[in-house]
């Protein structure tokens, strides 16, 4: 029986370390405020693309392959993010 314990306490500890670990392609953003998260580039630039395809959705944008989906819109260049409410 506390065999039995262990290995449930453990595969609880191992659940809970899995769903602490970030994961996904948002993963490494970091919150520019204002809903607009951003990776490599910096937060001012990525403000600007968020209210650029506000203004006016595209999908090109300041050399940014962007598109929306459902709520939010992502653009990306080279590893460089940029993601934001619509």
């Amino acid at each position: 029986m506390p065999s039995r314990i262990r290995i449930l306490v453990l595969s609880a500890i191992a659940t809970l370390v899995v769903l602490a670990v970030p994961s996904g392609a948002d993963a490494g953003l970091r919150n520019c405020g204002g809903g607009v998260r951003a990776a490599v580039v910096s937060c001012a630039k990525a403000k600007r693309i968020a209210t650029e395809y506000a203004k006016n959705p595209a999908r090109s944008l300041q050399g940014y392959t962007c598109n929306s989906g459902g709520s939010h819109g992502r653009c990306v260049l080279d590893r460089k993010v940029v993601t934001f409410p619509l």
